[in-house]
């Protein structure tokens, strides 16, 4: 009995042993000391798990972002070293990849630089003011393990702030797995911290820079009542804590699983117009994260890093988003009825108007979004951005009569939510 205890307790040792080698088994460090020249200097460290080739990968697109975006072209200087400090051969092996000789237990030490001058959402950027870690273009990682854990430490930083949903341990930014990893953008800079506040126990954190002057206090209940109607419509909230991470003045959002990063400017928060046109952006950007994030079209999980990830369903996953802003927003009394029809009758009107409607399905302008982009060519293509959401209302109108309005599109959301992801852990397809 006594022999059977020791095995039992060796083996939980083992395996305490093993998940702690997994939870370093990636350790990066990045030098912001050249943000003058735009450049991100990175380290990381490796014990290789096999004797063979080792291939290293930099994704090609950002998800949430449906463009391929070539990362690899901002890669230079990349070299590699064992243990002994001797180098060893890092060769191109494919467009975003880099092979080197391996063998079991020995330890890498692989450094490079990013170079990050162009300022986009989806894009990594760093200069006097401030830097913006889009994962997908500064971290390679091994190919043959997207299980493998991470660190990420800062070196010469000279801002006051970082921002991530990472999960900071001592002075280091933790992942459990590259999805993870490649999922949480990271800002540094002297940054702007709006007050936090809770929703059904959950804490959600505002910040950024370049947030201008405006009614932070009234945006916040805003932003809060926003977050408790999306989460009643889906009778969940499956985050430990949430934040938005506003990289400054322009256009666009990208959606992670507990975070959404975008351009942000306060000044258009003290008007009507602007008001609403924010909020809507901010509402559309949090719903991704049970649309698209968690609901998600078969073809986006797990995601194809090396490519193209081609779907016909971004319609569901983008249009759908659209419509939920009017329906979300009026819910939370912060868009009236007439608010929300004018808006719907201006996309039914710009759809209309769109010699495009002849030439291109619903489907294949989701398919063709990487040739085309997400707004497509007018008089050529349509917009998943524009049938999307009206698709989804004629949708909820027919879903409601056929029920004599007991049932409505949220039925459905909440079925794709508890059915696919939460009951089978896996993305919905089309039958």
């Amino acid at each position: 009995m006594n022999y059977l205890k020791i095995r039992i307790s060796l083996f939980f040792v083992l395996l305490i042993l093993f998940v702690q080698a997994k939870q370093d088994s990636l350790n990066y460090q990045i030098d912001l000391s050249k943000a003058k020249e735009n450049t991100f200097v990175v380290k990381l460290n490796y014990k290789s798990n096999h004797t063979g080739v080792e291939d290293f990968m930099i994704s090609k697109w950002t998800p949430g972002y449906y463009q391929v975006l070539d990362f690899d072209k901002n890669i230079s200087n990349i070299k590699c070293n064992n243990s002994k400090n001797e180098a060893k051969d890092i060769t191109k092996f494919t467009d975003n990849t880099w092979r080197i000789a391996t063998t079991k237990g020995e330890e890498l030490t692989i450094t490079y630089e990013v170079n990050a001058k162009t300022n986009f959402i989806a894009k990594p950027y760093i200069d006097n003011e401030f830097a913006f870690v889009r994962p997908t273009g500064v971290f390679i990682f091994p190919a043959s393990d997207l299980q493998v854990s991470s660190k990420v430490k800062f070196i010469n930083n000279p801002w006051k702030n970082i921002t991530t949903s990472l999960k900071k341990i001592n002075n280091s930014y933790n992942a459990v797995n590259i999805d993870d990893l490649l999922d949480s953008p990271i800002l540094i800079g002297n940054l702007n911290i709006l007050d936090s506040f809770q929703v059904k126990g959950k804490n959600h954190y505002f910040s950024g820079r370049q947030l201008d002057d405006f009614d932070t206090k009234d945006f916040i209940i805003s932003v809060k009542k926003i977050v408790e109607t999306a989460t009643d419509i889906m009778q969940d909230i499956p985050y430990d804590d949430y934040s938005f991470i506003s990289i400054g003045k322009g256009n666009g959002g990208i959606e992670q699983t507990n975070s959404t990063a975008l351009t942000f400017n306060g000044e258009l928060y003290n008007t009507p117009q602007g008001k609403q046109k924010l909020l809507n952006f901010i509402t559309h950007e949090y719903f991704h994260h049970f649309n698209v994030k968690r609901i998600r079209p078969v073809e986006l999980g797990p995601f194809n890093y090396s490519g193209i990830n081609r779907t016909n369903s971004l319609w569901v996953s983008e249009g759908l988003n659209v419509y939920y802003e009017g329906i979300i927003m009026n819910r939370a009394g912060l868009k009236s009825r007439e608010q929300m029809l004018n808006e719907w009758t201006g996309m039914i009107n710009r759809f209309e108007s769109n010699e495009g409607k002849h030439f291109q399905t619903l489907a294949e302008s989701s398919a063709h979004t990487w040739e085309y982009g997400p707004f497509g060519i007018k008089g050529k293509t349509i917009s998943f951005y524009e049938k999307g959401p009206l698709v989804g209302m004629l949708l909820d109108l027919t879903i409601r009569h056929n029920t004599q309005n007991k049932k409505s599109l949220d039925d459905v959301m909440r079925k794709l939510y508890y059915t696919y992801y939460k009951g089978e852990n896996r993305r919905f397809h089309r039958k």
